[in-house]
């Protein structure tokens, strides 16, 4: 497998084509008729699903446990339990919060991240009933049952990020970063082998997460284009850094990880940029061949995506190694805005069965988020709006 590359100047044989995320649709005919080595002909697991496979009731239980009036009132003494320890945020943990009954409920779910579908969906909490330290202290209880391990989302040591459209009052349109504006996103990936969403509120109008299972996607290309599989596994993707040093990044998309396991991991905005993060004048742009490779991608993921409007209340966790995640756009109002907070998790199990690729151990900030001993962590109960924290374009994905 190729290591990762990281230039300081770029190549001039690159010759610069698409700048910009738009989406065109994938056309020619393939060049290559074998997969490159050590990637499966097609992926036989629980995570090759689509997103119609859970229409019907039966299925969705085997990703949605319903909190039952039992449970609520065992997180409400573990956060009374917690609360009366004095403790950090960063102390919760499965012994700091007992969830007799619930924990073995979660631990058993947090299997299926690994052994299933891939991702499960937690109801039944009301966070209008608690202060906003009791539901992070909740959330972070019910997380160390999923991902005992958290990972740092930037280099302040912000172990949490808020996910809400802060509006032009908090800074420009054109300014503003993702995880602060209202504007839909296209499928990718975070550094981090679990994610979990805690939903504190919903959009008037739009604002679902959509999941997309990769092996499905994998599945998809290798019967039509098995030539794209094997630009994806290349390493000539030529990822911006946007103002660091060295200024860009080359490494792969696509890894094989075992007879049933293959990762995808990347973000389109460090390969093509967007509006809040135009691509660095200098970085080389992507070839026609590569931008036609990330569009087959998106189009098989959105073919075969879950689209989940998260409820107040709404823990939803996922395995980020096994699926890519989007979101689309939405429209809030005085009494109903969408705000989401998110964690980066790990466990044993995914670490095992999903073993970060030597590419990603060594050019991103996958490890780095994870190895945080000795270094001060933040938790933000609120959302933070100094603009020039949401307007920062490197800390926008964490794969920049």
């Amino acid at each position: 497998m190729a290591s990762t590359t990281i230039h300081s100047e770029p190549d001039r044989a690159w010759i610069p084509t698409h700048s910009h995320d738009t989406v065109y649709s994938p056309k020619g005919p393939a060049t290559a008729t074998t997969l490159p080595a050590g990637f499966p002909k097609s992926i036989v697991s629980p995570t090759a699903w689509t997103g119609t496979d859970f229409d019907n009731d039966q299925n969705q239980e085997r990703y949605i446990l319903v909190l039952n009036e039992g449970d609520v009132k065992e997180l409400e003494q573990a956060c009374r339990n917690f609360e009366g320890l004095n403790l950090p945020f960063e102390r919760v943990s499965q012994e700091s919060f007992p969830l007799p009954t619930l924990g073995s409920k979660l631990k058993a779910l947090a299997k299926g991240l690994v052994n299933g579908v891939g991702f499960l969906l937690i109801r039944g909490l009301d966070p209008k009933q608690f202060s906003n330290e009791a539901n992070l202290v909740m959330y972070l209880g019910v997380s160390a049952y999923i991902g005992e391990k958290r990972g740092c989302q930037d280099e302040l040591g912000n172990m949490l990020l808020h996910l809400t459209d802060l509006s032009a009052e908090a800074g420009p349109d054109n300014e503003r970063q993702a995880p602060y504006s209202n504007v839909a996103q296209p499928f990718h990936t975070d550094a981090a082998d679990i994610l979990g969403l805690q939903c504190l509120g919903e959009a008037e109008i739009g604002g679902e997460c959509q999941l997309a299972s990769t092996a499905t996607i994998y599945n998809e290309i290798v019967k039509t284009r098995p030539d794209i599989i094997h630009l994806l596994s290349a390493s000539s993707w030529v990822f911006d850094r946007f103002g660091q040093s060295p200024p860009y990044m080359v490494r792969p998309i696509l890894y094989p990880t075992g007879e049933d396991r293959v990762i995808l991991s990347f973000s389109r905005r460090p390969l093509v940029g967007n509006a809040t993060s135009p691509r660095t004048p200098g970085i080389p742009d992507l070839s026609a061949a590569q931008v036609e490779a990330l569009n087959a991608v998106q189009f098989a993921a959105e073919e075969h995506a879950l689209a989940k409007k998260l409820k107040t209340g709404d823990m939803l966790f996922w395995n980020n190694m096994a699926m890519l995640h989007a979101r689309k756009g939405w429209t809030d109002s005085p009494n109903s805005r969408r705000h989401l907070v998110r964690l980066w998790l790990r466990n044993d199990d995914t670490e095992k069965r999903w073993p970060i690729p030597e590419e990603l151990q060594a050019g991103t900030a996958w490890n780095e988020a994870f190895d945080h001993a000795g270094r001060s962590q933040l938790w933000p109960v609120a959302p933070i709006r100094e603009r020039a924290y949401i307007a920062n374009q490197q800390r926008s994905s964490g794969h920049a």
